[in-house]
């Protein structure tokens, strides 16, 4: 259920939930650091500097491996919607070379297929509801296509229906690819790491400043700015259908234009 909610938040709001947090550790660390403590002033900064050197470093791997997770899985939706035109297009033209009545109910199958892909494509809530909805509904497609199928390869077997069949099949397959690639994110425990070390390195940015009692406010903010800013990307890449940054379904809405509308006909 956690999971569920961060995932449903908006990137932005975490992003900025993080600068506050990175805020706040800053201003801790540097009120820590000017406390009255035992030792010398110059062996405190370079042990500061070690760990802080150290744990910076640690931040920017994660940062990076965080985002190559994120992207890989916004190029993973983005292949799956032009693959999917392709098949449901190459099934369509396929359909053609069908007798009657095949050849047009099947066609008509596939327009209404190919829109219930475009409103996928632009699904505005990923919640368990609405995704079931088009899940199911995409089955039933699947159920009466393949159904119309089954007794045409029974009654007229051949290579031009053998290919016909290979493309529906690559079209009903490829729905599987594109809800689990929907499902898919970056497990939540790596972010709660990466947002972790963030605030852990703004702390410890902040206790320098302290050691030194001089605030570095331009690099602070300039620190808490970038890490919150990368952090919002990989975000936005990461959400299917909250982020700004969201994969195109050009090629579906040209498929779905090529095709034309479904006729609205019934049938069973």
């Amino acid at each position: 259920m956690a999971e569920y909610l961060f995932y449903r938040l908006n990137p932005v709001l975490i992003s900025l939930a993080l600068m506050v947090l990175m805020a706040l550790a800053a201003e801790a660390g540097y009120r820590a650091a000017k406390r009255p403590r035992p030792g010398s002033e110059t062996s405190d900064n370079s042990n500061v500097t070690l760990i802080l050197g150290a744990v910076l470093t640690l931040l920017s791997l994660m940062l990076g491996f965080t985002y190559s997770m994120s992207q890989g899985r916004y190029e993973a939706r983005r292949q799956l919607i032009i693959r999917e035109a392709n098949a449901i297009g190459t099934a369509y033209l396929r359909a053609e070379t069908l007798p009657e009545p095949w050849n047009s109910e099947i066609q008509e199958l596939l327009a209404r297929y190919a829109t219930l892909r475009v409103e996928m494509g632009g699904m505005k809530e990923l919640t368990p509801g609405r995704v079931g909805e088009i899940d199911a509904r995409s089955k039933e497609l699947h159920d009466a296509m393949w159904s119309k199928a089954v007794p045409l390869a029974r009654e007229s077997p051949g290579p031009i229906v053998s290919l016909f069949l290979q493309s529906l099949n690559e079209t009903i397959d490829l729905h599987a690819d594109r809800l689990a690639a929907f499902r898919s994110h970056v497990p939540i425990s790596i972010y709660l790491v990466l947002i972790s070390i963030s605030v852990v390195a703004m702390g410890l940015l902040g206790y320098y400043s302290g050691t030194r009692r001089r605030r570095t406010w331009i690099l602070n903010l300039t620190f808490l700015l970038l890490v919150a800013a990368v952090l919002w990307m990989i975000l936005d890449l990461d959400n299917p259908v909250r982020g700004t940054i969201r994969s195109s379904k050009q090629s579906l809405i040209d498929l779905q234009k090529d095709i034309g509308p479904p006729s609205g006909t019934a049938i069973r």
